[in-house]
């Protein structure tokens, strides 16, 4: 028998200004799947809520990296159909790592599986799990955070070679997320991006990841503004963007922000001992800005520093 087995995991935001594609950090966010395996045919998915699914069988990215982990670590078994139960705190195509969260979420529920019902069948070591979660969506900004928790940078060349960093954000500052309520196909967003950049944009971003280990080294908020700017991806995304008048507005206030992903989530950095004001001065200033462009939230975040959770019933 197979235990119901829960995993929550933890939304994240890439990037962070100039780290594309390698930078990346968990919040204090989540999406909950809850899998049992009453001896079903085929898989069974729904909503805590009881409403219909935001996304199609053919979509479904947990069950299609459970079954990409059965095929790579148990490739002569084949997926066990299980019965999932999703709370989806994070917003679909909205920069905070949803498609990561499913993805991890499968992968986790495959190795769970495998250690009961296949204990005699060896087991991905750690990295090489890591490796293949982000090998699995292309990058590891989202997936490394998400799984691990904390300020990720991580970088993988090839099919061999995979590494990463783990540091714990600093608590002298807080984080607020502005959500709007309309979506972003990342794929798309992508194409926004030249294919080409200047030696001297590179050069720069370069030296922005450079500032991000001196923030987290000395954990000075100076530090922090220098880290968060970019001159790769967020100056096309933002342009014509409904969002560009908020992110100039939240940095004309000398506050740090950058696009969560590639949008339209916005992260935005404070130092700690201003949170309460801040958080006060801009609730007022998004009314003002936004009226009734588009509805939105915004509200107090913080970081995950512990990754995914699996509780076994």
């Amino acid at each position: 028998m197979i235990p119901k087995i829960g995993i929550r995991v933890p939304g994240t935001s890439a990037n962070l200004g100039p780290g594309f594609d390698i930078l990346g950090m968990a919040l204090d966010v989540y999406n909950d799947f809850v899998f049992r395996f009453p001896n079903l045919r085929s898989r069974e998915s729904v909503l805590k809520s009881l409403e219909a699914l935001p996304f199609s069988p053919d979509e479904d990215l947990v069950w299609k990296s459970y079954s990409d982990y059965f095929a790579t670590y148990l490739p002569k078994e084949k997926p066990i159909p299980y019965h999932c139960t999703m709370d989806l705190g994070l917003p679909l195509k909205g920069g905070l790592g949803s498609s990561a969260s499913a993805i991890v979420a499968g992968f986790c529920l495959g190795r769970e599986v495998h250690k009961r019902k296949f204990p005699h069948l060896s087991q991905p070591v750690e990295r090489e799990f890591l490796h293949h979660l982000a090998l699995f969506e292309g990058h590891p900004d989202n997936t490394v955070p998400a799984y691990l928790g904390g300020w990720i940078l991580a970088t993988h060349m090839d099919q061999e070679r995979f590494h990463f960093l783990q540091k714990k954000f600093p608590n002298q500052v807080s984080l607020f997320l502005f959500l709007p309520e309309y979506f972003i196909v990342t794929e798309e967003s992508r194409k926004l991006l030249p294919t080409q950049y200047p030696t001297s944009e590179v050069i720069h971003n370069m030296g922005k990841i450079a500032s991000w280990m001196q923030f987290m080294d000395k954990r000075k908020f100076s530090d922090l503004l220098e880290a968060l700017e970019d001159k790769i991806h967020t100056p096309f995304r933002l342009m014509e963007s409904p969002l560009a008048k908020i992110f100039d507005c939240f940095k004309s206030l000398g506050l740090g922000v950058c696009l969560s992903g590639s949008g339209p989530s916005l992260l935005v950095f404070c130092p700690r001992k201003d949170a309460k004001s801040i958080e006060t001065k801009l609730k007022n200033e998004l009314k003002d800005l936004v009226g009734s462009s588009f509805p939105y939230q915004f509200f107090r975040t913080k970081p995950n520093q512990t990754g995914v959770r699996i509780k076994i019933y």
